[in-house]
């Protein structure tokens, strides 16, 4: 017998038609974080052929889409135009538009960054976002960063949809309930832009204000001089240790923490909500956009006040001892992600899980295929 979850992908409102979509991109790396991978096991679970990679032009197969992004997109639409395909691209890596030369500390940078820097940065980026130009579709991660684009190129972007990949909360979810231990998380690349450097300098200063701060746990990669720095920074003050954890093993780490940490970065939060961790983030608009309330804020870029807000949490958050604030904040983010529902993806904030951002773009690509 079908569960109603099974019933509900069967009967998904949208005539039942199976899609073939091709996510042309790399397979997942060590380096990734495997979110357009889970979005395609979604599409996949609601009954449709994906593919992943980059097969060359003259291919067999027929698909109806094909799903670019990053450096991928000029590839993914030459490759869809030469198989007759759709073509989706989703824009990604807005943030390094809008680091310039006198706000590139703010971004967590160590030092102001020169013209040819900045430049180097939009062109880049610009040259692989103009793909979207010419696109079926394509998708950008909230309202604010669309007015990045749209001011960089000076022209409304083509059938545009606010839509990210969400928090991967199939396997999140069917894990049990663990005991809290005394320890912080942050689920991130330590690049300059992630501000996860400031996080560092808060907890420092934490710790030389005579606070014992627990124990940093950083699932995340970064090159050796990221690192290095980061070591500076604590200057065995702090005690961290760095790791690459997927799956299960990535859940546990956030699921047993005390706090979850988090500087610039959208999808983290949400891994934090769905596993009832207290979750603290700098009060950038674009992730405010998508998690409203619904988690703790600092002001952005201010070092102090995130130590402030930080050694409030670990007041308010010891394990097995929560207070009822915290208790009562991470229920209600909890079913707002989530709609309560286990699978029921009905939540109503912008962020999501990856059963509603595979619901989404399963509507974007049929009504396109309408059109």
């Amino acid at each position: 017998m079908l569960t109603n979850y099974a019933l509900n992908l069967q009967n998904h409102g949208q005539g039942n038609k199976t899609m073939k979509i091709l996510f042309y991109q790399d397979l997942p790396s060590i380096n990734s974080t495997l979110l357009t991978w889970t979005l395609a096991e979604e599409l996949r679970i609601r009954g449709h052929h994906v593919g992943y990679g980059k097969p060359a032009a003259g291919k067999t197969i027929k698909y109806d889409w094909v799903h670019g992004a990053g450096a991928d997109c000029w590839p993914a639409l030459n490759f869809a135009r030469a198989i007759g395909a759709r073509c989706h691209i989703h824009l990604e890596g807005v943030a390094y538009w809008r680091v310039g030369q006198g706000n590139a500390m703010d971004w967590g940078f160590d030092r102001p960054l020169d013209s040819n820097e900045i430049e180097n940065f939009r062109t880049n980026y610009k040259k692989w976002m103009s793909a979207a130009y010419l696109a079926d579709s394509c998708s950008v991660n909230g309202a604010n960063q669309v007015k990045t684009i749209e001011w960089m190129f000076g022209k409304k972007l083509p059938n545009c949809h606010l839509v990210c990949c969400g928090a991967d909360a199939r396997l999140a979810l069917s894990l049990p309930e663990y005991k809290r231990k005394n320890y912080m998380v942050t689920v991130s690349r330590i690049a300059a832009n992630k501000k996860v450097h400031m996080i560092a300098k808060a907890l420092a200063m934490l710790s030389d204000d005579g606070v014992e701060v627990p124990t940093w746990v950083i699932v995340g990669t970064g090159t050796e001089n990221e690192w290095g720095s980061l070591q500076n920074i604590l200057h065995r003050k702090v005690g961290f240790m760095a790791t690459t954890a997927f799956g299960a093993e990535k859940w546990l780490r956030i699921k047993n923490a005390r706090l979850m940490l988090c500087g610039w970065m959208g999808i983290p939060p949400a891994e934090g909500i769905l596993c009832k961790t207290p979750v603290l983030s700098f009060n950038h608009p674009d992730i405010i956009e998508m998690f409203e309330n619904t988690i703790w804020w600092a002001k952005d870029n201010d070092i102090e006040d995130y130590a402030l807000k930080v050694r409030y949490l670990l007041e308010q958050a010891a394990p097995g001892a929560e207070t009822n604030e915290v208790s009562k904040k991470v229920t209600y983010a909890f079913n707002r992600l989530t709609g309560k529902s286990k699978y029921a993806g009905k939540g109503d904030l912008y962020a999501c899980i990856q059963e509603k951002a595979a619901e989404r773009y399963e509507r974007i690509f049929m009504e396109g295929l309408q059109k």
